[in-house]
């Protein structure tokens, strides 16, 4: 089914609607990246001040009390394997006579890595100054970015 041709004019019409569409839509865009910079800007904010003046508030975060409103910042962390310095405390493992632990804290992949338990097995062996030091290279901590909440204040019951 074929649709009815267009007039010159009606054409331009749709045009002219598209364009005005088109404008509109690159200003909301526009007006969307601003709120969303203004957003993260008040965020850092806000992180900053419940850095400096919050108090303690569970494990890892710090809360701040305003007068209807509460922020809280949660502070966390991630652990990744540094696989080279899990080689090499491997190697020095078994290089002094400590292959025993081997198969206790690690697992064979096509790489070595550690056993969730490797800490505690660690911690509990008897192992030279060197060992512990090359030990305490393969498991490496970062910090991740603070995550914000804004709420109402809660209601005492």
């Amino acid at each position: 089914m074929t649709q009815p041709s267009l007039t010159p004019a009606e054409i331009d019409q749709h045009a002219k609607e598209y364009l005005k569409l088109e404008e509109e839509c690159l200003k909301a865009q526009k007006t969307l990246i601003e709120a969303k910079n203004n957003l993260e800007l008040k965020e850092e904010f806000l992180k900053g001040v419940v850095a400096q003046f919050g108090g303690p508030h569970a494990q890892k975060a710090k809360i701040l009390y305003g007068a209807e409103m509460e922020l809280m910042c949660k502070y966390s962390q991630y652990s990744n394997i540094d696989s080279a310095a899990v080689e090499t405390f491997r190697d020095a493992l078994r290089k002094s006579k400590q292959a025993r632990l081997l198969s206790k804290v690690f697992e064979k992949t096509i790489r070595w890595t550690l056993k969730s338990e490797a800490s505690d097995i660690v911690r509990g062996s008897k192992l030279t100054t060197k060992l512990q030091a090359l030990w305490a290279k393969c498991i490496v901590l970062k910090d991740r970015n603070p995550s914000l909440t804004v709420r109402p204040k809660e209601k005492a019951a």
